[in-house]
């Protein structure tokens, strides 16, 4: 039996389908969508002094996010989602002319035209290479060697996931980023999936990335609207914020010269403009949801959800497209469930709700458990899916 986190979640989740669809938008606990709540009740009252106090709060939050992903603060940049934090750091890193980004077909559409639209702007090349040989491989260097024959003497730019959102493969980036710098190559990782699926760590395994980027409410828990982006400290200097407002001077407001300190990367990549900050400040609720639980025991108890939805259908035939090596979440070939129907991301007459993502030539089916789902839930998502063979 799985560990219950029911009364956590109870106060907003809609139990009259089973969600597991938390790789697109995961649900945040009850007192995350509270303190968002009280927040802009607070900032309603009182707008002027709610926006100029929110400058030294911010920085705590940024802090304590450091301390979750073992990162330094001043490495880090709050944005609303992955998608923003990877076009400021796309946007705005260097390349020489004529030089060829590289990217492959597993990729975010989304991700893939900020490609498109930085090699457009900037005289650039791109190749999009076919991955498929990594479902064969059954280790890291297997992995390493596949992405490697794909960098081509004028790549100066990989653009590559942590965790690949239409096939849960997951890339051993710390290994990738040395080989890379050998090459070379820059690394920029659209890590979407990966905080609080995976233990991450930017002072060991990813010391050497050169840029990455992240989800915060997806398996985080976090609000909806949160995300992050990191530079390693080579880069910092070199990145150019994508739009000017108080932090990009050396000598901001005194009031947001407490967010961090002035002129440095951090403080040039704020979003320093009139806003309510109830989104970022949720944020504290759920690294304390973290801190409570503890993140060994979260992500132990969301691969046992995992393992329990794969044993259960391997049971009755039904195999995960990565077969060989680590998965991150569930994918599989939808033709696999021939009597599978589709309204919108539900199985039709079914309160099933899974993911759809695509990739060439397949349409998959993604199961994403949380530690919100209970055993009876997952009993049922398998009773359904077996019906549907």
């Amino acid at each position: 039996m799985f560990q219950s986190f029911s009364q956590d979640f109870s106060k907003y989740k809609d139990t009259t389908f089973i969600n597991l669809n938390n790789g697109t938008l995961g649900l945040s606990p009850s007192i995350v969508i509270d303190q968002q709540k009280a927040e802009l009740e607070n900032f309603e009252r009182n707008t002027s002094s709610g926006y100029g106090d929110a400058w030294g709060r911010l920085w705590k939050i940024q802090q304590g996010l450091g301390q979750f992903l073992k990162s330094r603060p001043q490495d880090l940049f709050l944005r609303p989602n992955v998608t923003l934090a990877l076009n400021e750091i796309i946007m705005g890193l260097q390349l020489p002319a004529n030089s060829e980004i590289l990217t492959n077909t597993f990729e975010y559409g989304a991700i893939v035209n900020i490609l498109k639209h930085k090699c457009q702007r900037d005289g650039l090349s791109l190749r999009t290479e076919d991955l498929s040989a990594l479902y064969e491989c059954s280790d890291d260097e297997a992995v390493i060697e596949v992405i490697l024959k794909t960098i081509s003497p004028k790549t100066r730019m990989l653009l590559i996931s942590h965790i690949f959102t239409g096939n849960g493969l997951i890339v051993p980036l710390g290994k990738l980023a040395r080989a890379l710098r050998e090459k070379g190559v820059l690394l920029v990782v659209d890590g979407a999936h990966a905080p609080g699926l995976l233990n991450l760590d930017f002072t060991q395994d990813l010391a050497e990335v050169d840029y990455y980027a992240g989800n915060l409410h997806k398996w985080f828990m976090g609000p909806k609207g949160t995300a992050f982006g990191w530079a390693h400290a080579d880069h910092q200097g070199s990145m150019k914020p994508q739009y000017g407002s108080w932090t990009t001077s050396e000598n901001p407001p005194p009031n947001m010269a407490n967010f961090g300190h002035s002129g440095e990367f951090a403080s040039r990549m704020l979003w320093s403009h009139s806003q309510s900050f109830s989104s970022y400040y949720g944020l504290e609720s759920a690294l304390a949801y973290w801190d409570l639980h503890r993140p060994e025991v979260i992500r132990q108890q969301i691969q046992m959800r995992m393992t329990y939805l794969k044993n259960s259908l391997d049971v009755a035939g039904v195999s995960v497209l990565a077969k060989n090596y680590n998965s991150a979440f569930l994918c599989y070939n939808s033709s696999e469930f021939s009597k599978a129907q589709f309204q919108g991301i539900f199985l039709k007459e079914t309160p099933l709700q899974v993911g759809l993502p695509r990739l060439p030539g397949a349409q998959i089916l993604r199961l994403t458990p949380h530690i919100h789902n209970t055993q009876v839930e997952l009993t049922e998502a398998v009773r359904i899916l077996k019906s549907h063979r």
